[in-house]
């Protein structure tokens, strides 16, 4: 019973949020500016996390990295990331609505790319993927009613997990393929 009234209110955000700005393939040539989404518990996220700054300054796209940490901190322990680009489990709202003076750079954003590198549908990486402004989403798993326009999962393993620097590396080569 709780599930449904969390998910009436999540469906009314939505609503209220969603961007209406249409999507599609957008060549890497007109791509000015991206978005990304790293989870801070993904093994390696501070590799890809410098794969991304160096792509953005080979490129000369002008790139944000926001995060996700929704671990629980113990007393002495710090955040890996600036607070500043970090969504934290304490900023989400009992039904998982970020909040919104924390994401507006993100989402009012009218970038050209947005990048979603979390392996999960939970609804802060829905919301988050749904509302951004972007003109090209790509997004790391398919799941209904996703806003990507392409996802890339990982290969042959069964853990979605794993490759997250491979998954980054096969973006970037098939942004080289759209015309």
């Amino acid at each position: 019973m709780f599930e449904i009234i969390k998910d009436f209110f999540r469906k009314r955000k939505l609503r209220k949020h969603i961007s209406d700005i249409p999507t599609g393939f957008v060549p890497l040539d007109q791509i000015k500016t991206a978005n990304f989404i790293i989870d801070v518990e993904e093994p390696g996220f501070d590799k890809v996390k410098e794969d991304i700054l160096a792509w953005s300054r080979n490129t000369g796209i002008k790139t944000n990295i926001y995060f996700f940490d929704f671990r629980k901190l113990g007393k002495n322990e710090l955040l890996l990331t600036s607070i500043q680009t970090t969504l934290l489990k304490k900023e989400l709202s009992w039904i998982g609505m970020p909040d919104l003076e924390k994401i507006a750079p993100l989402i009012e954003d009218k970038s050209d790319l947005f990048v979603s590198l979390v392996c999960n549908s939970y609804f802060p990486n829905d919301f988050l993927s749904k509302c951004t402004k972007a003109r090209f989403k790509i997004g790391r798993l398919a799941y209904k009613g996703h806003a990507y326009n392409m996802t890339f999962s990982g290969g042959e393993t069964e853990d979605l997990r794993s490759g997250i620097q491979e998954i980054f590396k096969t973006i970037t080569e098939f942004l080289k393929m759209v015309r």
